[in-house]
């Protein structure tokens, strides 16, 4: 990660429950230019673009969750760009899929996990496939989105005008307690209560649920 740095930071106060986040140290000028990314390098895990994008990662402690973060990074600029992600990504599809019959299928997989890894902390958890095989392309794509800006604040290097740090901040989701709230057995996802459970973690409901309780905490404790 040759112009990223991550660092990771944990606020704990005995009152306000666990807050984290992640501080990156990026220079813009990696992440900045969409026209030329090639996006298959983020969203099509089977692909040779896909590794070689993240060459350098070798000594990283978690490596492919690093790569993920990385990519995260791309994604974001992208948006904050106003670039019509949602469209590069289905011309990427409606391109690939002539030859991968599959292919759309491995795309939204790969943005679940992209969301799935701001919500727990956790790459490829795979827990509950049926968030993105009910939704469509541009429905994950609009998800991620909103999950990623969410959490994010950008700020400017005093010392460097190509550098910025990008903060994400940790809202992550008690799976056991939204189980709890919906009186659902995850094994069970046939019932209409997982159902419920399963329209609701396809919205950022509970993300902005979670930035909202971490404020008032902050503004009761001077946090």
């Amino acid at each position: 990660m040759k112009y990223c740095y991550c660092y990771d930071f944990t606020k704990k106060h005995h009152m306000i429950p666990y807050q984290g986040c992640k501080l990156f140290k990026i220079n813009v000028k990696e992440f900045i230019n969409f026209d030329n990314f090639n996006i298959r390098s983020v969203i099509d895990p089977g692909s040779a673009e896909f590794d070689l994008q993240l060459e350098g990662f070798e000594e990283c402690n978690d490596i492919e969750t690093d790569k993920a973060w990385f990519k995260l990074l791309h994604l974001l600029f992208g948006f904050l760009r106003e670039y019509d992600v949602n469209k590069i990504i289905e011309d990427d599809i409606k391109h690939h899929s002539r030859y991968y019959s599959n292919y759309a299928e491995g795309v939204k997989r790969a943005l679940y996990e992209y969301i799935e890894l701001l919500r727990t902390g956790i790459y490829c958890a795979f827990q509950h496939d049926e968030l993105y095989e009910k939704m469509s392309v541009e429905e994950l794509v609009d998800l991620l989105k909103e999950e990623l800006l969410y959490r994010t604040t950008i700020y400017k290097d005093p010392n460097s005008q190509k550098v910025v740090i990008v903060e994400i901040t940790d809202y992550y989701y008690d799976y056991d307690a939204l189980y709890k709230k919906y009186g659902i057995d995850p094994e069970d996802n046939s019932s209409e209560s997982y159902i419920e459970f399963i329209n609701y973690i396809t919205t950022s409901a509970e993300t902005k649920r979670l930035k909202k309780q971490q404020v008032m905490y902050a503004e009761m404790w001077g946090d």
